[in-house]
């Protein structure tokens, strides 16, 4: 038994709504960051050809941002961003960085928020999206399978949806660090001058950076635990 990979992706344009910059700081931008590699593992300038290269520690600084995304119910890791959707589409491609979890969306052609349901609910109501009647997308129903939003009718008319979804950390733009605080530039600077320090076989300093990362991590959890209890009014919502 064989099946066969599908060759024609689907695929959708998604525009970034404007953002709010953080302050600079002294981790300005990701070339700041290999700086302070180079500063804390005390071996010169880093070059291509150094032990270890600029190439090494900038994939370990971009590894570090997305698993800070991973690890943690990361707070500015929510990002938003618009689509211009066509008319008879139900299937649309979620955004690349799309990193499982909470979607909310908006159509904001007409001014309505779409509703969310379960994709099994989903397929018992509607076993076939494409034959429903054509409905605008604030007035039908949504739900997301793998890396799709399925609608549970096609589009009537050509609409603009708005997304809020949280990102993997693997932007269009690898080095980009700019919805990064600060604080959290310098957890990702601890965990590639840990990784530097393994591949120097220097193992007590590697130790001692990657026991700053661990404690990073679990203080940035605490901390964005507070703000979404804050959010939350303070109160614990619980169901039973």
């Amino acid at each position: 038994m064989t099946i066969t990979d599908s060759t024609t992706p689907l695929s959708q344009t998604w525009t970034e709504q404007p953002t709010v910059a953080f302050t600079a700081g002294t981790l300005t931008n990701m070339a700041a960051c290999q700086t302070e590699v180079e500063t804390n593992i005390q071996r010169g300038s880093l070059s291509a050809t150094s032990v270890p290269s600029t190439t090494q520690v900038e994939t370990w600084l971009i590894r570090s941002k997305q698993e800070l995304c991973e690890r943690c119910g990361f707070t500015f890791k929510r990002r938003y961003a618009t689509a211009s959707i066509s008319v008879d589409a139900w299937r649309i491609a979620l955004p690349p960085d799309y990193d499982g979890g909470e979607v909310r969306m908006r159509d904001t052609t007409n001014d309505d928020w779409m509703h969310y349901i379960d994709p099994l609910l989903f397929d018992s109501k509607y076993p076939n999206p494409s034959s429903e009647s054509k409905r605008a997308p604030g007035d039908a129903y949504f739900t997301i399978k793998n890396m799709e939003v399925w609608l549970s009718h096609p589009c009537a008319g050509t609409t603009t949806l708005e997304i809020e979804y949280e990102r993997s950390g693997d932007d269009n733009t690898a080095t980009d660090v700019s919805y990064l605080p600060q604080l959290m530039r310098f957890k990702i600077v601890d965990y590639a001058t840990y990784r530097a320090f393994l591949v120097l076989q220097q193992f007590t300093a590697a130790q001692m950076y990657r026991g700053e990362w661990e404690a990073g991590m679990v203080q940035t959890k605490k901390a964005d635990g507070r703000k979404r209890w804050a959010a939350g009014g303070f109160r614990c919502h619980n169901w039973f």
